[in-house]
């Protein structure tokens, strides 16, 4: 919450901006009073973020406000607002410490709810409390008597906390730097005795180097104004209407300035020893985490090769599931295949037998006995195939595929089409299997889940920069897709799960894309190995 305070009088503006800070602000709280003095007072209680402060009050301006204010020591930013235009007055507000001004009159005025975020950012929030400024010795040289009494009466009046010495010239300055007194800020009078304004600039420069000094001056001179910021005078004051207050805004703002800088050198230095202090403590604590980060090292490089070890032993799980399928296949082929042919035969002989034999009866159930048979074969040679299909080690991956795509539509009405371009060499068996696998599943989801159809399935060699190239397979569906994060987050998407560790297993990965009533779409990529020389051992494939 930024709390604002806007000071007022004028109740019909005060209600405009309330409600209009209602409306464009809420992270602001509003605080309003209608006169100079309760602004002073509910400053001084504090809790204020931003203060927005009309120039012109029924009982202490703006102005005298902003000077009241920095006497204080109170570093809460100001943005002045006024009624008689912002060029005049963005000089003396922003002189007199003040942040920014707007005219009530510009279109400026109804973006102050953005103002206020923007300096409340730049300052950091609510500052910091900050202890009163000291008393400040100021220097003041100048031949006329009666404008050195005015100066120093106008000081004592209204910056009490600068004390005014006043010097007709500046040649009680050549003394040694060791017997020459301090100040805190230095004014030159337009007549600062014999020499000019600018070379008593110069003498003041070469003794106090380091001391802001204000130049006043009796008529608006460009040049003379360009000369003294080049010689180091921080301010140029015309004598005209209201010019000592200026000049009173000048030393506030200087002075709190000078004290800005030497607090953050006491403040560098200080850090400077707290970082020799604690380097020590950096090393130590450097040291300690070496140590924590070479047990960690050993402890990942445990889970590292823990991980392999699982990863060695899914291979060898799946490796033996294809094994025992491979096995099933062949048992059905060799034993069961072989003796429901067997019966085929005799029952085909035992037709042709019954021919003879008068009684249709018997001839018929034969007849029914040898159709079962038949379909019995059939099944089984069908089951044989989804064990192990023999074409997979026969013909290799794109037969393999075509063959289980018609299958696949016999059995579900699903046209498959099967799009395969695979390098010339025949591919590793675990890669053939793994795709045909990757395939087979993604297929028997889409026949459950995506009420389609048609499903595509394409294979594509990518020789790319890779040695050997890559291998990229792609089934989709323009089915009814589903929610994917939900169907992953639920924890029951076995069918997913297991076809991405399939892709891993073989050092592949699986992209999956899938939209509700916008179809489903698996891509999966493959590195693959350099092609081993012809006949050489260990080749994937020989004549």
């Amino acid at each position: 919450m930024i709390r604002v305070l806007y000071t007022d009088d004028d109740f019909q503006i005060t209600d405009v901006v309330r409600d209009y800070f209602q409306q464009e602000a809420p992270e602001c709280e509003l605080e309003t009073v209608g006169s100079g003095r309760e602004c002073l007072d509910r400053m001084a209680r504090g809790g204020i973020d931003v203060l927005l402060l009309d120039l012109e009050l029924p009982d202490i301006n703006g102005l005298h406000i902003l000077n009241e204010l920095a006497s204080r020591g109170d570093p809460t930013p100001v943005i002045m607002v006024s009624a008689k235009g912002q060029t005049p007055l963005a000089v003396k507000s922003i002189r007199a410490g003040a942040v920014d001004c707007v005219d009530k009159a510009s279109p400026q005025f109804l973006e102050l709810p953005t103002l206020v975020r923007s300096v409340h950012a730049r300052h950091g929030g609510r500052p910091p409390p900050h202890r009163a400024p000291a008393t400040a010795t100021v220097l003041l040289i100048e031949q006329s008597e009666s404008l050195r009494q005015n100066l120093t009466a106008f000081l004592a009046r209204h910056a009490p906390r600068l004390a005014c010495t006043a010097l007709p010239s500046i040649t009680a300055l050549d003394a040694a730097p060791a017997a020459r007194p301090g100040y805190d800020a230095m004014i030159l009078g337009p007549a600062p005795g014999s020499a000019g304004p600018l070379d008593a600039l110069r003498t003041l420069r070469s003794h106090f180097p380091d001391v802001p000094v204000i130049l006043l001056a009796a008529r608006n001179d460009g040049e003379t104004a360009t000369a003294a910021f080049k010689l180091g005078a921080q301010d140029y004051i015309l004598q005209q209407d209201g010019y000592l207050l200026e000049l009173v805004f000048s030393l506030t703002s200087l002075l709190r300035r000078a004290e800005t800088e030497r607090l953050n050198q006491q403040l560098n230095r200080e850090l400077a020893e707290l970082n020799l202090s604690l380097e020590a403590k950096v090393a130590s604590r450097t040291a300690e985490l070496q140590r924590e980060i070479a047990v960690r090292q050993q402890a990942e490089l445990a889970a590292a090769k823990h991980a392999a070890r699982l990863q060695t032993l899914s291979k060898r799980l799946f490796k033996i599931q294809e094994d025992e399928r491979r096995a099933i296949a062949r048992e059905l082929h060799d034993q069961v295949g072989q003796m429901l042919t067997g019966l085929k035969l005799q029952l085909e002989a035992l037709v042709r037998s019954a021919e003879t034999d008068p009684g249709t009866s018997l001839r018929e159930r034969l007849g029914e006995t040898l159709g079962l048979a038949t379909d019995l074969m059939g099944h089984v040679r069908e089951l044989t195939q989804q064990f192990r299909p023999r074409i997979l080690d026969d013909l290799g991956l794109g037969p393999a595929l075509e063959w289980h795509a018609r299958l696949f539509e016999r059995q579900t009405g699903i046209h498959a089409t099967v799009d395969a371009s695979l390098p010339p060499q025949r591919l590793p068996a675990e890669l053939e299997i793994a795709v045909f696998r990757i395939v087979q599943e993604a297929l028997t989801n889409i026949a459950r889940h995506a009420g389609c159809r048609e499903a595509a399935v394409s294979i594509t060699h990518d020789p790319g920069t890779l040695p050997g190239g890559r291998l990229l397979v792609e089934i989709a569906d323009r089915g009814r897709g589903f929610d994917l994060e939900a169907v992953l987050a639920s924890r029951h998407s076995i069918g997913l799960t297991s076809l991405s560790e399939r892709v891993g297993l073989v050092g592949g990965t699986v992209e999956i894309y899938s939209r509700v009533n916008q179809g489903t779409r698996i891509q999966a990529e493959f590195p693959l190995s350099p092609p081993a020389a012809a006949n050489a051992p260990g080749s994937a494939f020989s004549p």
